[in-house]
């Protein structure tokens, strides 16, 4: 297979879990948000019955055009269909490939996106995207590696019902050793660098070593919560989702009817993000930028807070993702609200982020 029409879309299923902007759009009601629209899946549930606009950006025209044709699967296909034609569980990515190339055919979208999608489907025989993007099969790879490692019963640590029954396991019987063995294998920056980022891996800031960091991260993500429930887990140890607990909120049914009910207005731009924001062309009650700040250096990692000013109402949320290295900006104008939420940020099902929520209030800067 040549991945001549899919080799630029680093992602198609997503790399965080969306239920924190979700509850955050929920409590504060935003009637205009800002969002980096990564797979379209991180993005499009923020639609909601008091959002009127939503604005998604990315620098790559594949994900703008997955988004779109997430967002027309979201509004026109039934819950079942769009299951199927993402081969979200229960449905395999693999089969019903009949069923999807009729549903691709009968959705209603741009012909820009349906040419590149036309090309897309036919190279892999309309078996799903859900997996295609670099980011989910440099996971795949990953899982791989996990399952040789491990053994036989790699993913004992999924199979709990009961979070003190999965805690004790951890405790008492997890393959602790192999597990690091997994950690010091998978989580440096020369692998990532190799399989993803093509050199371009973050700088990290943090204190915590890289291996620290990812043993401190799983750690959470196995004594927090259900370890099946987390979609990212199931990635990590699979290369896919494999059981209905894991399926990413976006892709749950009630997050479905949300989208389809919402009367938002989508717009979608290719423009740089903070191009776009410090224009103050559009205003907006709610941001969220995903990781992007901890890719940003110098000049731009000092202000670009600042530079979001011209875009935001008074009042505005912005929620910023840190992934290994935490932005040292200028938060004038900005108050520092992250504290009210953490029940929210603890239980988030992916726990590779530091994740920091800040409400414009402009009027404080002359306060102090």
């Amino acid at each position: 297979m040549s991945k001549k029409y899919f080799s630029g879309l680093n992602y198609t299923l997503g790399n965080e879990d969306t239920t924190l902007e979700i509850k955050l759009v929920d409590h504060y009601k935003p009637k205009s948000i800002f969002s980096v629209c990564g797979s379209g899946g991180r993005a499009l549930p923020l639609c909601s019955s008091t959002t009127e606009n939503l604005t998604l950006a990315d620098l790559s025209q594949e994900q703008i055009r997955l988004a779109s044709l997430r967002e027309a699967s979201y509004r026109q296909l039934d819950y079942e269909d769009f299951l199927c034609f993402w081969g979200y569980f229960p449905y395999a990515d693999d089969n019903f490939c009949d069923k999807r190339k009729k549903i691709f055919n009968q959705l209603n979208i741009d012909q820009d996106v349906k040419d590149f999608f036309s090309k897309v489907f036919t190279e892999i025989n309309f078996t799903s995207v859900l997996y295609l993007g670099k980011w989910e099969r440099t996971f795949q790879v990953l899982a791989k590696v996990t399952r040789t490692i491990l053994g036989a019963d790699f993913d004992h640590i999924l199979r709990f019902d009961d979070l003190n029954a999965q805690k004790k396991y951890y405790q008492e019987s997890f393959p602790h050793a192999r597990w690091k063995l997994v950690l010091f294998c998978l989580g440096n920056k020369t692998l990532f660098n190799a399989l993803l980022y093509k050199g371009h891996f973050i700088e990290k800031n943090i204190k915590e070593s890289h291996f620290e960091f990812y043993s401190n991260a799983f750690d959470r993500l196995f004594t927090t919560d259900l370890a099946q429930k987390s979609f990212f887990l199931h990635l990590c140890f699979y290369g896919k989702i494999k059981s209905l607990a894991g399926v990413p909120i976006e892709a749950q049914k009630e997050i479905h009817q949300r989208i389809k009910d919402s009367q938002t207005k989508t717009t979608y731009i290719t423009e740089d993000m903070i191009a776009h924001l410090s224009s103050g062309l559009k205003t907006y009650d709610f941001l969220s930028l995903s990781d992007v700040p901890s890719y940003f250096k110098g000049e731009l990692e000092r202000n670009f807070m600042q530079m979001l000013r011209p875009s935001l109402n008074p009042g505005a949320i912005v929620v910023n993702r840190y992934y290994l290295r935490v932005s040292n900006c200028d938060l004038a104008g900005f108050t520092d609200v992250t504290d009210q939420h953490l029940e929210l940020i603890k239980k988030e099902l992916v726990q590779m982020y530091g994740i920091r929520v800040y409400q414009y209030s402009p009027l404080s800067i002359f306060a102090k």
